[in-house]
């Protein structure tokens, strides 16, 4: 789809374009963040949805040419919170638009500054953040990742493999510890983080009446018992297990994560990313044709961020990203890669209080764990769905009762799902954590 100074309408079969994104809007981002270029004129701009169906639940997201000052083109990605009501009410109730335009613009320029090298070497952690608004729809508009080199992983080929783990370790690692830095600072630091980041995605007092996450995820032990009826893989003991968890479930994955009370005693806290999969990542790679040459990784969507245990980070990830082969073999060697990354990241920041141990983060890991669980029975069956035209993965769609149960049958009966959550039940199972 394409948009210029006339006044035609811009549309598209995936996406509609908001009549209040055009060329004068375009205008006032360029002039409040090109101040160098002198005076700025927008002569036309293109427009497309920048994700595919089931890549973002929450927003829609285009891609924007813009073409300036007659010879000068800037791409940028413009993010609009989805013109839904369910999601419109979620995402105020957990100060999503508020979280992320402070998490952009106060705090990632600075936890970069605090982990970037003596040497010169530069860490960011987000695309740069050029304009915010709420008017009339809470919208963000960035630099475009895609045109550094940057493009999202195939969700649909069973999962990250270890070298894509490992730069998201390095990444996270750094991040909590710029976070435990900026924290250390001073009260106002505290304060600000404490405040603004006291809760992720869940509330006190949520259940699956007030939250739609929390009914989404309710409705997956339910799918999960329905389908596997007949798998043979699956032990009758574990099945037991679920069956009688059921009636608590919700509660269990509410507590599982929630941020801690800031009075809670924890081995260490940070500012959680609070969404950590492969659809909020972007990999950079020295061939673009060859995955085995990923060196650089950015996250996007600090929607959900929370000042908490390092645990929520560190489960939701490792359980939602890695093929099946990592998240067998490899989680410890991933969790020794992230803390030493987050000690790394404390000694470039000139921590002065006491620094985690690789038994402070198992303790905090051990601490969210039955997020594991959440991610096997809710959040595996759609990150390895492989794209179909027969269901569009929308979060609308997930939480419509009707339309939900015809993707879930689907997702459940995966292959690449059965053999994930069999192993994660097992080992659940094994631990004491089903009961």
């Amino acid at each position: 789809m394409s948009g210029s100074t006339g006044d035609e309408s811009v549309t598209t079969t995936e996406k509609q374009l908001p009549a209040f994104l055009d060329v004068a809007f375009l205008q006032r981002v360029l002039e409040e963040n090109l101040t160098d270029e002198g005076s700025v004129r927008v002569d036309e701009f293109t427009a497309s949805p920048a994700t595919k169906p089931g890549d973002n639940y929450s927003s829609d997201v285009f891609t924007i040419v813009v073409r300036y000052n007659d010879t000068k083109e800037i791409r940028l990605v413009v993010k609009i919170v989805a013109n839904d009501e369910t999601i419109k009410n979620f995402g105020e109730n957990i100060n999503a638009f508020g979280k992320e335009v402070n998490t952009f613009h106060k705090l990632l320029p600075v936890f970069s500054q605090i982990v970037s090298g003596a040497d010169g070497s530069v860490v960011l952690f987000g695309a740069r953040c050029f304009y915010a608004t709420r008017d009339p729809l809470d919208t963000l508009v960035f630099e475009d990742l895609k045109a550094l080199g940057y493009r999202m992983p195939d969700r649909t080929r069973g999962g990250l493999d270890f070298a894509h783990c490992e730069l998201i370790m390095r990444k996270i690692g750094r991040f909590h510890a710029a976070s435990m830095v900026y924290v250390a600072r001073g009260a106002s630091e505290r304060k600000l983080v404490a405040d603004y980041y006291s809760h992720g995605i869940i509330l006190p007092g949520d259940d699956e009446r007030t939250n739609p996450a929390l009914m989404m995820f309710g409705a997956g032990i339910a799918k999960f018992l329905e389908v596997s009826t007949d798998w043979p893989e699956l032990d009758p003991a574990i099945r037991q297990k679920l069956e009688a968890l059921k009636p608590n479930y919700v509660r269990r994955v509410a507590q599982s994560l929630s941020a801690e009370d800031a009075n809670e005693a924890l081995c260490y806290r940070v500012l959680n990313h609070g969404d950590l999969w492969s659809n909020n990542m972007m990999f950079l790679y020295d061939d673009a044709s060859d995955e085995a040459t990923v060196r650089e990784v950015m996250f996007v969507d600090y929607q959900c961020s929370s000042y908490a245990s390092p645990g929520i980070d560190l489960v939701y990830c490792l359980h939602n990203c890695p093929r099946f082969e990592v998240r067998e073999n490899r989680i410890e060697e991933l969790l020794q890669i992230y803390h030493r990354s987050l000690c790394e990241g404390l000694r470039a920041g000139d921590y002065q209080l006491s620094v985690p141990t690789f038994a402070d983060v198992q303790t905090e890991y051990a601490r969210h764990e039955f997020i594991g669980l959440v991610s096997g029975l809710s959040m595996l069956p759609i990150i390895l769905m492989e794209r179909t035209d027969e269901v569009k993965l929308t979060f609308d769609n997930l939480i419509n009762a009707e339309h939900a149960d015809k993707i879930r049958t689907i997702q459940y009966q995966g292959r690449q799902y059965r053999k994930s959550v069999i192993s994660i039940l097992e080992r659940f199972f094994a631990k004491g954590l089903l009961d």
